[in-house]
């Protein structure tokens, strides 16, 4: 089978670019807002059917999708916790975007390597995209513009959405066999591949920029 013909390479920003968890917002907020850990899940996921959580909320979903910015979504989410009183919106805005741990510094180094043009496409809201993905070194080094980045507020609609998709493939003026997709979960890439794109998934806490290369490799990505 012919490989294809790489032209773009769209990114995807939590926990392909920089590692982050969740359950650090909801740890530090439990402390921060006085409730408990369950009820602030409860509020920012949708529960699955094994009992877990999996996907978002409402709430969550408008701000993701720009529907209400920072201070709406304070409000919202205190009100909805009984706990207005408790805890101001710098605060909230600290914790909310301390979810993130590192940037993958290999990860920046391996695009350094492919000539593509490169864009971000990532589900984030307002808050994070001004106070730390916009100031982030591998956004500065790779998606440096504002067209660069394809990101879920903008655009009115989180992956896996096809729209979000339909966006970026159109941003970068190539066909979907000729773009290339990295994101860390399954249902994102398969939806990309929906398209007729060509999907890695990767994980950067759970895989190694060694696997990573080696799939670059095999679809002639990567020398």
């Amino acid at each position: 089978m012919k490989k294809p013909t790489i032209r773009a390479i769209f990114v995807d920003f939590g926990n392909v670019c920089a590692t982050f968890d969740m359950k650090r917002f909801v740890k530090n907020t439990e402390r921060a807002f006085g409730v408990s850990a369950e009820e602030i899940q409860d509020v920012l996921f949708m529960k699955a059917k094994d009992g877990g959580y999996k996907g978002y909320s409402p709430l969550f979903m408008a701000f993701e999708c720009g529907e209400i910015g920072p201070v709406g979504f304070f409000h919202a989410l205190t009100h909805t916790l009984h706990c207005e009183e408790r805890v101001d919106y710098a605060t909230f805005a600290r914790l909310w975007v301390d979810v993130f741990d590192r940037e993958n510094v290999e990860l920046d180094k391996l695009l350094a390597k492919l000539p593509q043009k490169k864009y971000l496409l990532s589900n984030t809201n307002t808050l994070v995209h001004a106070r730390h993905i916009s100031g982030c070194a591998i956004v500065r080094n790779h998606f440096p513009t504002r067209p660069d980045r394809i990101l879920s507020y903008e655009v009115g609609v989180v992956k896996p959405n096809p729209l979000i998709y339909k966006v970026a493939l159109a941003r970068a003026g190539t066909k979907p066999e000729q773009s290339l997709f990295l994101d860390d979960m399954e249902e994102n890439s398969d939806a990309w591949r929906e398209l007729g794109g060509v999907g890695v998934v990767y994980h950067a806490k759970n895989d190694p920029i060694a696997k990573l290369k080696k799939e670059l490799r095999t679809l002639g990505v990567l020398k």
